[in-house]
């Protein structure tokens, strides 16, 4: 017969034992949760491209674009330091959503800034309870792109949205890049795979590198940035699908 004190001890066993075994489900039903992201962090060259497309009919003048290739950034910080430019001169963007009027908009800024929600608010003419940023996979749906990679071009995503620039933006420029003083950073070629094909024969217009207004962002890759003068660069948003306005602080 088996005493009371055995059976005490084999049904603290029994309990540990259910405890593991709860956990380790637990565990795995999280990491199998979690398998599915990976696959939105796929990059594709979409937006990129049909970027490229529309500098390319741009012509009396055309657009005066640096177009380079870097390792892979998602941060403001680690771009600025592939780009070796001042990071107040890259221009971050990001998406909100409105909740009351269901539309997405793009808030563009100066990367070293933060953007203050209450003014964005302000200018949708939208209550603050009702913004809030877009989700990673909303990023990708409205945007064609990942995170860390969208360019402040909201009329070029594949679904155009408004964008909101912050009026500091122009005064937040620089030199053009200097790529030779970066080995890890070379000169975006028509012959790289990220290139356009239908653009092969294209020759993007040559740059003033004594110039000192230029912006520098992620043109809807990671491993792609652009620079172009800020005037330049309301030229490619278009005339009609920005706002300046304060919404950094």
């Amino acid at each position: 017969m088996t005493s009371p004190a055995t059976i005490l001890i084999m049904n603290r066993l029994y309990s540990k034992v259910a405890r593991i075994s709860s956990f380790c489900c637990l565990r795995t039903h999280q990491m199998a949760s979690a398998a599915p992201v990976e696959s939105d962090d796929i990059e594709t060259c979409d937006t990129f491209h049909g970027i490229m497309r529309h500098v390319m009919t741009i012509t009396d003048p055309p657009i005066s674009l640096l177009l380079i290739r870097h390792k892979p950034v998602r941060t403001s910080a680690d771009a600025s330091t592939q780009r070796q430019v001042p990071m107040h001169s890259g221009a971050k963007a990001m998406l909100v959503y409105q909740k009351s009027t269901d539309k997405y908009a793009l808030v563009v800024l100066p990367a070293h800034l933060s953007c203050d929600q209450k003014k964005i608010a302000g200018v949708l003419g939208v209550s603050r309870s009702k913004l809030r940023m877009a989700t990673e996979s909303e990023v990708k749906q409205i945007t064609g792109c990942v995170p860390g990679a969208v360019p402040p071009l909201g009329s070029r995503f594949p679904t155009p949205v408004e964008t909101l620039l912050d009026e500091k933006m122009a005064q937040s420029t620089s030199n053009p890049p200097r790529v030779v003083t970066n080995p890890n950073v070379q000169l975006l070629s028509t012959n790289d795979p990220e290139w356009p094909t239908d653009l092969a024969d294209s020759r993007l217009p040559e740059i003033d590198s004594e110039r000192t207004d230029f912006i520098h962002f992620n043109i809807g890759l990671r491993t792609v940035s652009c620079s172009l003068p800020f005037s330049d660069y309301l030229r490619l948003l278009g005339e009609s699908n920005y706002r300046l306005c304060d919404i950094s602080k």
